[in-house]
């Protein structure tokens, strides 16, 4: 089957199970499937994809059409400036978050120096955008979840920030390490 058969097929399967927006969703998880971007599938629409690439384009569809969000299928989610991984142990960031950033970022120059706690941290998506911003920034995540550590870990790495960060699994009655000119 060709690129724009398969993302029609798709597009009609999200559309009768009422998903928001079969078109782009289609899109993105064939993007996916066959690890190009939406230009390459524009660009070659009557290209054929091979049987493997299909079979993982419709077991994206199938969980999608069961209500499964785009990014926990992807295992990412843009926010800010950088692309997170996440899976279903995390919170997806959420656009409305990045006001926090917004803030931290105004409020505080890029000279500053400051140590940062960020409770009940997830995907890290918070801690490690206002990180990546201010390079006098430290910060400290903890989240009770010792899957969504390992995810916060995953992140930090891919943006370079393992040096800037460290990250405890524990609740916040129970923490009792540092002090922090910031808490997020």
């Amino acid at each position: 089957m060709n690129i724009e058969n398969t993302l029609v097929q798709g597009k009609n399967i999200l559309k009768a199970n009422n998903i928001r927006n079969p078109s782009l969703d289609s899109e993105i998880l064939l993007s996916e499937s066959i690890n190009k971007d939406n230009k390459y599938i524009i660009l070659n629409s009557k290209k054929i994809i091979n049987n493997k690439q299909l079979i993982n384009f419709t077991s994206f569809i199938d969980r999608r059409k069961d209500g499964e969000p785009i990014a926990y299928l992807t295992n990412k989610k843009e926010f800010w400036k950088n692309e997170f991984y996440v899976n279903k142990d995390v919170l997806i960031p959420r656009p409305d978050t990045e006001i926090i950033i917004e803030q931290v970022l105004k409020i505080y120059s890029k000279q500053s120096q400051l140590q940062v706690l960020d409770i009940g941290t997830g995907s890290g998506c918070i801690l490690l955008s206002i990180l990546k911003e201010r390079a006098y920034f430290y910060g400290t995540g903890i989240d009770i979840s010792k899957e969504s550590i390992n995810v916060c870990k995953i992140n930090a790495k891919q943006l370079n920030l393992t040096n800037k960060v460290k990250f405890f699994h524990s609740s916040v009655d129970n923490f009792h390490i540092g002090k922090y000119d910031l808490i997020v």
